[in-house]
């Protein structure tokens, strides 16, 4: 038996684990076959967190849980109600609520397979991702790490901060005849760009 698990919620992520390390019961839509070691590992650890929270909360088998009970599991963990071993707010909400639905989706196969019809109560659940927050550098610290740099990286910095060009997809495309006004000047053709072309003035 899994630790802090009831045997019914312990035996029912044993077989889930169990079906996804060979590849049994997927969900129709999802890809096929065995999952890997570091998958396996993943959904180990979220599907018996959600278990535990799930008896916490509503001392009720994995199976029983309706819709309500379930969103308001993962509002809780957006909102703080639920915090993380360090005491802080959980920032990927959306990786829990995906293993939950691939745990449900294989509940619902397994028991079709059974003559059973049991309910997508994941339907309404949130699974969207907050934008990450936005990380810059300020020239300062630009000009530091280019310091810091090998002399053959060092231009390669500088130009990366003065354009804002992509990297790999764009920068590796740049030809001699996109430079113009005496090097004052780069176009990113439309056909490297990644969004849409465009003319930077260098001013570093």
């Amino acid at each position: 038996t899994i630790p802090e698990l009831s045997k019914v919620n312990s035996d029912l992520i044993k077989n889930y684990l169990f079906d996804m390390e060979n590849g049994l019961n997927v969900a129709k839509g999802s890809r096929k076959g065995a999952r890997s070691h570091i998958r396996l590992n993943n959904l180990r650890i979220r599907i018996i967190f959600i278990a535990k929270n799930i008896d916490k909360l509503y001392s009720e088998d994995m199976t029983s849980i309706n819709e309500r009970q379930i969103v308001g599991l993962f509002n809780k963990m957006r909102n703080g109600e639920i915090l993380r071993a360090d005491g802080k707010t959980y920032q990927a909400v959306a990786d829990y609520v995906k293993c939950f639905k691939a745990f449900w989706h294989w509940h619902q196969k397994v028991s079709r397979k059974q003559g059973k019809i049991v309910e997508d109560i994941t339907l309404d659940v949130d699974s969207s991702r907050e934008k990450p927050k936005w990380v810059y550098l300020t020239e300062e610290q630009v000009l530091e790490l280019s310091n810091n740099a090998r002399y053959e990286l060092r231009v390669l910095i500088m130009f990366l901060y003065d354009t804002g060009i992509r990297a790999p997809t764009e920068i590796m495309n740049l030809k001699v005849s996109d430079f113009f006004n005496n090097f004052k000047e780069v176009n990113i053709r439309d056909e490297i760009s990644k969004t849409f072309g465009r003319r930077i003035k260098l001013m570093l």
